[in-house]
């Protein structure tokens, strides 16, 4: 059986680069959009990730029951900085919001890969949670090349994530560590990701101070209860005291504690 099944669109540049990095790292069974590694699947499609919907229903009629889905994707932003990371989906909006299952552990062992094998222009970090699929119950990951075409295309970056995939094999060597939810920081939340390099900690969804106010006591709890977290973090130089208090009022209703960056790095 597939552990973990890797996602890979050929309408997508970054995608189909690690694909073939994938490809060319281990010899794969099979022939065409559906090959296997050991523990891995990797399912070749056409069309946006992000958009995909009864994503389960289709790896179901396949015989594919994994405990892992990795999308390997692009990231585009309009600075075009070289960029590799992860982040975790879901849409959040004032009144409502939607979360996939995420997988804390194989983020965390993706970000420590990938600062092993990414090539020294490239930037490293994971992203606040933003948009689909939103309907996974399976946890995933998207594993990323950013950001922009030059950088899609680079083969080095393309096997830097394609080792970093490979690696989640390992993942549970995390096991037992806590998992945070993440609350502050800009949208590469960069302070969580050096928690996670540095303290032996996994985060769940993670929601960038831009994102705090529509973080309803609902939407907290969804979060903490797919991510199996024991606590949250909050980036103390993100929020005013209204704010924060508000958070922190939230975390206790639902008996989560609240830690801050000098909590997570006493942590030994």
């Amino acid at each position: 059986m597939s552990e973990i099944v890797i996602i890979c669109s050929s309408s997508d540049p970054a995608s189909s680069n690690i694909a073939s990095r994938l490809l060319e790292l281990a010899e794969w069974e099979g022939q065409g959009d559906l090959r296997f590694y050991r523990s891995c699947c990797l399912l070749r499609i056409e069309g946006e990730l992000v958009g995909l919907r009864n994503l389960e229903d289709l790896m179901d009629r396949m015989g594919l029951s994994p405990r892992l889905i990795v999308f390997a994707s692009r990231h585009r932003s309009k600075e075009a900085v070289a960029w590799l990371g992860g982040h975790f989906t879901g849409v959040l909006q004032e009144g409502s919001f939607e979360l996939s299952r995420p997988a804390p552990y194989p983020l965390k062992r993706l970000l420590m890969a990938l600062q092993r094998h990414a090539p020294t222009t490239f930037r490293l970090s994971a992203e606040a949670t933003h948009h689909g699929p939103v309907d996974l119950r399976i946890p995933s990951l998207f594993a990323e090349i950013g950001s922009c075409e030059q950088h899609w295309s680079d083969p080095e970056a393309g096997a830097a994530v394609a080792r970093a995939i490979l690696d989640l094999e390992r993942y549970d060597e995390h096991a037992g560590e806590p998992v945070l939810l993440g609350i502050g920081g800009g949208h590469y939340v960069q302070r969580q990701t050096e928690l996670m390099l540095s303290r032996p900690v996994a985060f769940g969804h993670m929601f960038s101070k831009y994102q705090a106010s529509m973080l309803s006591a609902d939407a907290i709890m969804s979060a903490a209860e797919l991510s199996g977290a024991s606590g949250v973090y909050l980036d103390g130089k993100s929020f005013r005291s209204e704010e924060r208090r508000r958070l922190e009022e939230i975390a206790a209703s639902l008996d989560l504690r609240v830690m801050s960056t000098k909590d997570v790095r006493s942590l030994l």
